[in-house]
Parts: C-alpha cells; sequence; structure tokens
C-alpha cells in the first residue's frame, strides 16, 4: 500500500511549525498523520528542523532590531543594572534578569524587553523586591559581556555615546537639587567607563569632575554593608554645563523618573537665570 497523501502546503505547514510554534507530533494529529509523516513533509519543503533547545522553546522570540542607537543604550543600561547568561555556551537563549524595588525599573525593564521575549516578573515573599528576567534569542548575545569598559564604536560615534551613556544613567545616575541648585551625578564601581564618561564630557566643553569617593571595604551605615570595590563618581554641577550635557542626553533617557528630575534640573536653572544668580 502507498503512502497516505495529506493535504498540507508549504505555507500552512511553516505557519503551524514555526510561527503558531506547534510540535510535530500535534500537527500530526490536526491532519490524522505521524510525526514522522509531519517531518518528513517539513524535509521534503525544504523546512529546517529546529534543534532539540529551539523546540523546546515555549514562547516566540524575535531577533534584535539592529538599530546601532538602540544597542548602544541597552548595553549601557546592561553594564550598569542587568545581570545577562545563558545556562550555556550553546544555549539558544539569553536570561536578562534585573531585581529591583523601583516600579519605574520594572516599567522601564519590560517596555526595553517585551517586545522580544517573554518577560517574567516575581515578587520577593521576604522583601518588597521584584525579580524580572527576559528570555531573549541569540541576537542577545552582545549583551552577554560585563566589561568595565566603553566599547570602540560607540565611542567614536556621538550619538551612539550619548545613547550609551543615557542606559548607564538610567541605571546608576541621578539628577538632583541640592542645597537649591540643580546637579547630577553617576556613582559606581565602574572606573573605567565613568572615566569614558569624564573624558566625553571634557570634549564637549561640559566642567565635570571625576574622582574616588569611596574606597573598598568602607562602611556604608544607611545599608549596613562594606563595599566591595572602590567607588567613583562623575558629576557635573555648574549650571551652565549642565544644561549642555541634558541637552545632549535628553534624546535618549527612557527612565521615567529621571526624565522628571531632568525636567526639574532644567526648571531650576533656568529660574536661577532669571534671578540673575547664574549667566
Amino acid at each position: 500500500m502507498g503512502r497516505i497523501k495529506i493535504e498540507l502546503s508549504k505555507k500552512k505547514l511553516y505557519t503551524l511549525y514555526y510561527v503558531q510554534n506547534k510540535p510535530p507530533h500535534l500537527i500530526g494529529k490536526m491532519f490524522g498523520c505521524s510525526f514522522s509523516t509531519i517531518t518528513n513533509r517539513l524535509k521534503e519543503y525544504g523546512i529546517p528542523l529546529k534543534t532539540p533547545a529551539s523546540a523546546r522553546m515555549k514562547y516566540k522570540k524575535y531577533d534584535f532590531s539592529g538599530d546601532l542607537i538602540e544597542k548602544s543604550y541597552l548595553i549601557g543600561f546592561r553594564l550598569g543594572d542587568l545581570a545577562v547568561s545563558k545556562t550555556n555556551p550553546s544555549a539558544e537563549t539569553v536570561v536578562v534578569r534585573l531585581h529591583t524595588t523601583h516600579d519605574v525599573q520594572i516599567d522601564l525593564f519590560k517596555n526595553l524587553f517585551k517586545k522580544y521575549g517573554q518577560v517574567s516578573l516575581s515578587k520577593s515573599s521576604t522583601n518588597p523586591s521584584t525579580n524580572l528576567n527576559a528570555f531573549l534569542n541569540k541576537s542577545f548575545e552582545f549583551l552577554l559581556p560585563k566589561w568595565d569598559l566603553v566599547e570602540e564604536w560607540i565611542i567614536q560615534d556621538e550619538k551612539y555615546f550619548c545613547s550609551f551613556a543615557a542606559g548607564y544613567i538610567d541605571a546608576e545616575g541621578t539628577f538632583g537639587i541640592y542645597q537649591e541648585r540643580a546637579r547630577f551625578k553617576v556613582d559606581s564601581y565602574d572606573k573605567e567607563i565613568l572615566f569614558q564618561i569624564h573624558v566625553w564630557l571634557d570634549k564637549n566643553n561640559i566642567i565635570n569632575k571625576f574622582f574616588r569617593v569611596a574606597k573598598k571595604g568602607d562602611y556604608v551605615r544607611y545599608g549596613d554593608y562594606h563595599f566591595k570595590k572602590d567607588v567613583w563618581r562623575v558629576n557635573v554641577n555648574d549650571a551652565n554645563s549642565l544644561l549642555e550635557f541634558i541637552n545632549l542626553i535628553n534624546p535618549y533617557i527612557k527612565h521615567k523618573k529621571r526624565r522628571k528630575d531632568l525636567e526639574k534640573n532644567l526648571k531650576n536653572i533656568a529660574r536661577r537665570k532669571l534671578k540673575g544668580s547664574i549667566r
């Protein structure tokens, strides 16, 4: 007896297998045939069979857009606040993790990654923190390295560096009003990254300072812990320089609180200019 011929077009099979992510045995049940019949039809049509890892994926993952401004931002945000890993070198899933107590950080994380893959959220039972995981495909392997440096392709392009700095500042930076004056600072263990931000500010004629604010082992009373490394700071206190800095970075900031605080800085500078306390 000859093989039973099923009516299943290449387009329909591709949609079921790749778009709807249905495994061959379920497709076989839909058409009253076996698992092997479906896998043979996939081969006949030249549709690549999924690897075991990709076949186990429950949720659809989408490739990174390739936009270098977005990539620069994500790298900056990752180096400032995210943990990124794969379960093993050959794994096809890149897991991005965030541990936070701030709702605005949760919203930002979701907005950055939900268009590319599943984002899961779990609340801690012992404290008010939230753990978030984004499950992405291999096109996000560029987020794996945790380097204390800014990559050369970012340094060489002003827009890329602005976007990188915005991502890092959304993770680690602060715009505030202190002694009735607008100020900016970013504190971090990442000495080389902060030094590169300092050099970039200098290049743009923005008055800033780069210095160590704490030593490894120093005790932090409000958090009851000791610093694991030296802590470094870049700050901008001069009003006109802060205005220039905000104009550079404003188009790239995504964090809602950073944006609100940044606007408060602008209003503070405008008010002081009207009073004539600064020129």
